[in-house]
């Protein structure tokens, strides 16, 4: 590659396993000649960046290849009979975590001094069940082995025990590049892991999602869809909360991009789609139906299921609704009867047209809509991103529907009045106040459920910069 020889792992004829020496052209010499140069830069960029971390097994999936770090230096693998307790280290082993010049191919990383990260100090690992996201000390080549990257990561004190706890590594929090779930053992104190108890959650959404293109074309998808959800040791989702002006009162930029998944999805012991029988809507022009169970990747979580009806456009409106559900293996009859607002109409051209020229506002007026709701807008620039899909500085400001306006500044990073306009997703979304969300029991849900609603208007837009 690039002239210099790569170290060969695996040779079949219709395969060769190398290590990557770094970035150039791959050409492959044999007896019978020379291949035509490839670049994977330019070809697959997101493949290039690809990213995972080891399992035992070496499927990808279930226990990761994880060392517990003693407080004395010493070194265990995690198990389910060695676990990690909450506040202890651990030492987790991948490849394209790291973000470094290698040594000399095929030379191990030396001690001293450490191959250290470019990237050290911004990834970070997702431990799920609570989102508890922590930050690797330290990430680079593994001393004494080949292409082997390591990431040292404290547990959060606050993440949940038991023998399969998910763990994930992403980009800097931007999700821009996350890879699969491995799991790892977790018990106060160490020792043989023991699971939580499981809990089970239902949350029912009837969703209205309009998108119009930059030349105003509109697509419209109704649907309602209905998940039962039980891992050990789950919450429930913590309620909504809104505020007139930025979410949180924080109206800094924040990173946000397209999700590229790394390595398979995986299923997760303990966590499972929970069936309910029968599961039927009925709402205005809606004779009763029946929503089948379809099934449903959360993130790279697999193995899920959710009750599902895709709906004609305009379905979803103001109204009452009801999903009613026989009873099943998991979950016994329940129904949840939800009065749906009206949604907003928006009354400012937004589709093409560029936003923020010469740091102009944004005004975007609406009329009519649930008095009781709330009408979110974010903005979120697209970049070309190295992983495969897009990155951008996104804005999300908030009111009450019944204000029927809001002002939104220019971009502080937005170098008004520049050509052209890079595109832009203008999003729209209306929700109702918490205190309109129905809580619906149902023997199997230990969480309960809740059931809702949602409009979403996103236009192609430009931002000028």
């Amino acid at each position: 590659m690039s002239g210099v020889a790569a170290p060969l792992f695996y040779v079949s004829p219709t395969q060769i396993n190398f290590q990557m020496p770094g970035e150039g052209e791959v050409v492959v010499s044999t007896g019978a000649g020379s291949s035509a140069p490839y670049d994977p830069y330019t070809a697959t960029p997101a493949a290039w960046y690809a990213a995972g971390i080891f399992t035992l097994d070496a499927s990808g999936c279930g226990q990761g290849a994880v060392l517990n770090v003693a407080a004395g230096g010493g070194l265990s693998l995690n198990s389910s009979a060695n676990s990690a307790s909450p506040g202890d280290w651990i030492s987790v082993y991948g490849n394209g975590i790291a973000d470094i010049i290698a040594p000399p191919i095929g030379v191990p990383a030396p001690s001293t001094p450490l191959w250290t990260s470019e990237t050290n100090g911004v990834v970070e690992f997702d431990f799920q069940d609570g989102l508890s996201v922590v930050g690797a000390a330290w990430t680079g080549l593994a001393p004494g082995y080949v292409g082997l990257d390591q990431s040292n990561v404290q547990i959060p004190v606050s993440v949940r025990e038991g023998c399969a706890v998910p763990l994930q590594f992403a980009y800097s929090g931007t999700s821009e590049a996350i890879t699969q779930p491995v799991t790892i053992a977790i018990r106060q104190g160490g020792g043989t892991c023991v699971d939580p108890p499981a809990a089970g959650y239902g949350q029912i959404v009837w969703q209205k999602a309009v998108n119009t293109t930059d030349v105003n074309v509109v697509t419209e998808t109704d649907t309602m869809t209905a998940s039962l959800q039980a891992s050990p040791g789950q919450q429930a989702p913590p309620t909504p909360v809104y505020s007139d002006g930025c979410p949180g009162n924080i109206c800094e930029e924040s990173l946000q991009s397209s999700l590229t998944l790394f390595g398979p999805a995986c299923p997760v012991p303990g966590y499972r789609s929970l069936g309910a029988g029968t599961v039927t809507i009925q709402g205005p022009g809606i004779d009763p139906a029946q929503a089948p169970a379809v099934p449903f990747q959360q993130g790279q979580l697999s193995g899920l299921s959710v009750y599902q009806a895709t709906l004609p456009a305009g379905t979803v409106q103001a109204g009452n609704f009801t999903v009613a559900a026989s009873g099943g293996a998991d979950v016994g009859a329940f129904q949840a009867t939800l009065q749906v607002g009206a949604d907003i109409q928006i009354q400012t051209p937004l589709a093409g047209d560029s936003v923020f020229y010469s740091c102009t506002p944004l005004t975007i007026d609406w009329t009519g809509g649930d008095p009781k709701s709330w009408v979110t807008v974010s903005l979120i620039q697209q970049l070309p991103s190295v992983y495969g899909g897009y990155e951008g500085v996104n804005f999300a400001f908030q009111t009450p529907t019944a204000n029927g306006t809001l002002t939104i500044p220019p971009p502080v990073l937005t170098a008004c009045g520049a050509t052209p306009p890079l595109p832009l997703t203008i999003s729209i979304e209306v929700d109702p106040d918490p205190s309109e969300i129905v809580a619906f029991p149902a023997s199997g849900l230990s969480l309960g459920g809740q059931a809702t609603w949602r409009y979403i208007h996103t236009f192609q837009a430009g931002l000028f910069m």
